[in-house]
């Protein structure tokens, strides 16, 4: 049996074991030496970084909403507005293509949305029985041929964008702020047949209307509504390409030059344009049963931040000055590194030197004072919840850049990669070309959309907070085509570069710490009162490496932004943890739906994954059909509710347990026996 080393080793006989040690490490590095100089192949060199298509079966009726998409459409948008339903939390949704849907299958759902694109004469007669004998339509630039069925006449003309004015008195949206939003992409020029108006252009045009056909209603979308909501939250795709904005070297941000109107963009212009579509498409459902909806965020909270901080070669000591404050308030947080770079064999040597770091005899010999992470130091990061991602440089192009750093980050031993990224300088290439390179190395989640440069500054000389994207909610990204794509955009809202004077580069609005924490808690209170939002946060590392009056600026900012945060109910969490709760609640269905109108009593189920991003809440409508809430059960037991708000509409907000659930609603007549609502 070997004895084993003791503390009782002279200093001599440690540095004869470490030499010896270091030999046959570097010895059996050598024979790796080649693969550390090698680029090494992309791990999903053949994905394609589409999402999956959809679903071309016809859905058994066992939820009330259903989309007809229509491939024929030209561009096909009909997969990005079955993800602006799904990000609105309406997991009764199903879909199928209007070609393989007839009158028995409709008669299933109360609510059908129809996507744009031709229509046959036999499927307008479809439509036409369906509202007639008490369906609910909404279409998205319908065909022509339905004119009648939605009450308008076609002038014969397309105009270009313009604004949405929402027509203030309707009762149909009682307490729905009415914002003007930019419209990106052509609308139909409508007359009115029967029509009434909901919203409408600058000059008076239709835009959104209602109508009553038959036994049932109509609305009708005079755009196409998912192309908008991408074209405001992508930007310009004419565009790509172009240096546009004052900072040199292609940014997203470039492709709002001139796109997005700086008076609105304190509004997330493309989330209201969805919840006026949503709260139309629940009026609609009056009729039918009450839509569950799913919250936007984990336990119900208000809102969230999702804290980043890049590092450009950091060292362990300066980046936990960005994760203790964080941890301090329970929250977790990216980091997204660039390794020092370094020949093959310094890298070596560095992974042998952590390696002896290991053994703890020959730990004080080998321990640096001012380290570099090391694999044992990202395990330790990791168990507490904390993301420790690449941050590739890409001036040399994205392929070039995103295999040379994604090749660094593996050799150093920092692998496997997590799942969400921002790009150094955040440099972007055509209008989702990033996307599609980053979903071949496994990455889901993108934040290369960022509020900063002279673009979010005004003829004044003021400078604009808010959302350059137009949103506060990760969406997956969608090509030109309207493919969607298998990566989110999640926009970084609150950047400490663009507040504060970091690198000094002149493209900052240079507040100090005090006043930058008093417009980024300005843009945490509106998305409190009115706004759900997931505000992306970035603060560099960098700063805390330069000391000074620069630490202390980011640092008061830092921590006065998650004080206020905090103190309001909104998590701090990671990118990676919201991706996690992200994808678990995309992929939540509500099954079985039943109502009994006579009684008031809807029932369903639904199942949310354990996640580390947290537990899913339901939203029910407060009142329906003339009738309140009076009680929620989550399987067997009565729930404690909470109000929310949302789009002018009250809710009860429930929290579900992990896994499968089973919920009863009892809905009654108004002034019975009240709601249990806290």
């Amino acid at each position: 049996m070997t004895r084993p080393l003791t503390t009782r080793l002279t200093r001599r006989q440690l540095l004869g074991a470490a030499t010896a040690a270091a030999g046959a490490a570097l010895g059996g590095a050598a024979l790796t030496y080649g693969l550390e100089e090698r680029r090494l192949a992309a791990p999903l060199a053949g994905a394609t970084g589409m999402a999956p298509p959809l679903s071309s079966a016809v859905p058994v009726p066992e939820a009330p909403l259903l989309v007809l998409t229509n491939p024929a459409a030209n561009p096909d948008f009909s997969a990005y507005l079955i993800e602006i339903l799904r990000t609105e939390g309406l997991a009764t949704l199903r879909s199928a293509p209007l070609e393989q849907v007839g009158a028995a299958e409709l008669a299933g759902f109360s609510v059908v949305v129809l996507a744009p694109g031709p229509v046959r004469d036999d499927q307008v007669a479809l439509l036409r029985a369906y509202v007639g004998q008490g369906g609910a339509l909404l279409g998205i630039r319908p065909d022509a041929k339905l004119a009648s069925l939605f009450g308008v006449r076609p002038l014969g003309a397309a105009a270009p964008g313009d604004y949405l004015h929402i027509v203030s008195g309707l009762p149909e949206l009682d307490g729905l702020e009415e914002n003007l939003l930019q419209l990106h992409g052509p609308y139909d020029r409508l007359a009115l047949d029967g029509a009434r108006i909901v919203a409408r252009s600058g000059n008076g045009d239709p835009l959104v209307t209602l109508h009553r056909f038959g036994d049932g209603m109509t609305a009708l979308w005079a755009f196409d509504l998912a192309r908008c909501v991408a074209l405001i939250r992508q930007g310009n795709p004419d565009a790509a390409g172009q240096e546009r904005d004052d900072i040199e070297g292609l940014r997203a941000t470039d492709l709002f030059v001139g796109w997005i109107d700086l008076d609105r963009i304190g509004i997330p212009q493309a989330d209201e344009h969805q919840r006026l579509f949503v709260r139309l498409i629940e009026e609609l459902a009056a009729a039918g049963p009450p839509l569950p909806r799913l919250w936007y965020f984990p336990g119900g909270a208000p809102g969230l931040i999702v804290a980043t901080g890049d590092a450009h070669g950091s060292r362990v000591n300066h980046i936990e000055q960005l994760i203790n404050p964080i941890e301090r308030r329970g929250g977790t947080v990216s980091v997204y590194y660039t390794p020092p770079r370094a020949s093959a064999f310094r890298r070596l040597t560095r992974k042998a030197r952590w390696s002896f770091e290991e053994i703890p005899v020959l730990s004080t010999l080998f321990k640096e004072d001012d380290p570099i992470p090391s694999p044992a130091t990202l395990a330790n990061w990791r168990e507490r919840g904390h993301e420790f991602g690449m941050h590739p440089y890409v001036e040399d192009g994205l392929e070039t850049g995103y295999n040379l750093y994604w090749s660094e980050f593996i050799k150093y031993g920092y692998g496997p990669l997590p799942p969400t990224v921002r790009t150094h300088r955040v440099l972007w290439y055509g209008w989702v070309d990033n996307a599609f390179v980053q979903a071949r190395y496994g990455l889901r989640m993108n934040l290369d959309h960022y509020h900063a440069s002279g673009v979010v500054r005004r003829a004044d000389g003021t400078w604009a907070a808010g959302y350059l994207s137009g949103t506060g909610l990760p969406m997956r990204f969608v090509n030109e085509r309207g493919a969607l794509l298998s990566v989110y955009q999640q926009p970084t809202h609150l950047v400490d570069e663009h507040l504060m004077s970091v690198f000094d580069t002149g493209h900052e609005a240079g507040f100090d710490g005090a006043t930058a924490a008093t417009v980024t808690i300005a843009q945490i209170a509106e998305c409190l009162r009115r706004y759900p939002a997931a505000l992306g946060l970035q603060c560099h590392v960098d700063p805390f490496l330069f000391g000074g009056e620069k630490a202390a600026h980011v640092g008061r900012w830092l921590n006065e932004s998650l004080d206020y945060a905090v103190a309001h109910g909104m998590p701090v969490l990671s990118a990676e943890r919201w991706l996690a709760f992200t994808e678990a609640r995309a992929a939540t269905r509500v099954q079985h739906l039943t109502w009994e109108a006579s009684t008031g009593q809807l029932a369903f189920e639904t199942g949310f994954p354990t996640n580390p991003g947290g537990a899913a809440a339901v939203l029910l409508p407060l009142h329906h059909g003339g009738a309140t809430l009076r009680e929620v059960r989550v399987n067997g037991s009565v729930s404690r509710q909470t109000e929310r708000r949302l789009a002018g509409r009250r809710y009860a907000l429930v929290t579900l347990p992990a896994g499968r659930s089973q919920i009863q609603a009892e809905y009654g007549a108004l002034g019975s026996a009240g709601s249990r609502l806290t």
